[in-house]
């Protein structure tokens, strides 16, 4: 009984010592994006407002307004949400303007190349691509999340701000798609693109342009990521 006492002294002491529970969580890394081993302000995450300058992406059906705009008023409030809950956030642009010059396929091309060696330097833990959609029929409508098909943190990223999205935006009846984007392929940190909407929807266009809603996108975005990583 003696030894058996011993035995078990010894051992809860250096449980004690080492600060780690039975079950081995000392050995996760920074790629598994744990908060319980790293604390939410080592995370950075890289915020891309899809499009910028002289190239405006797509244009609204009724009020024509631009959606590098858009993008750029969802991005901004993203990052302060992120912010605010003490995590890093690096934008791919600040204004209403291209990283590159210029206009034509050329210019995009250079602009995305640009975005794509600032992510590479700044190496992010996730990247949040912000973007509207359209598209020829005027009925389709709801924001959805696309991810890289070959990366499956990517898909639990996705499916996270999409069961927001489900939960708090009317017909946003969508699940997450793999899509073959550069944006999705440029990193090989974990990316998504959030399309929040359609443009091309006269009816959603009007709630795209409301604060509220935009309030409402963004929270669900927040929330997406807030829940994968955990952050209590």
């Amino acid at each position: 009984m003696r030894k058996l006492f011993l035995f078990l002294l010894v051992f809860a002491t250096l449980c004690g010592f080492l600060n780690c529970p039975i079950k081995n969580t000392c050995n996760a890394t920074s790629e598994s994006l744990q908060t319980d081993t790293v604390p939410s302000r080592n995370y950075t995450v890289v915020i891309d407002p899809g499009h910028g300058g002289t190239d405006p992406g797509s244009i609204g059906y009724k009020t024509k307004v631009h959606e590098a705009k858009l993008n750029l008023k969802l991005s901004k409030m993203l990052e302060k949400k992120l912010n605010d809950a003490g995590i890093n956030v690096v934008m791919t642009r600040e204004t209403d303007k291209s990283l590159a010059d210029g206009a034509g396929k050329a210019f995009k091309k250079r602009d995305m190349e640009m975005r794509k060696e600032l992510i590479k330097k700044i190496r992010p833990n996730m990247v949040i691509s912000i973007h509207q959609n359209s598209y020829t029929n005027h009925s389709l409508r709801g924001a959805q999340v696309f991810y890289d098909k070959t990366s499956d943190i990517s898909k639990q990223i996705a499916d996270y701000i999409q069961s927001e999205f489900l939960q708090n935006l009317n017909h946003s009846n969508k699940h997450t798609s793999p899509g073959d984007y550069f944006m999705l392929k440029c990193t090989t940190a974990p990316s998504v693109i959030v399309e929040c909407g359609f443009l091309s929807n006269a009816e959603e266009e009007k709630l795209l342009l409301s604060e509220d809603y935009q309030e409402k996108i963004v929270d669900c975005i927040y929330l997406g990521i807030v829940k994968f990583l955990q952050i209590k």
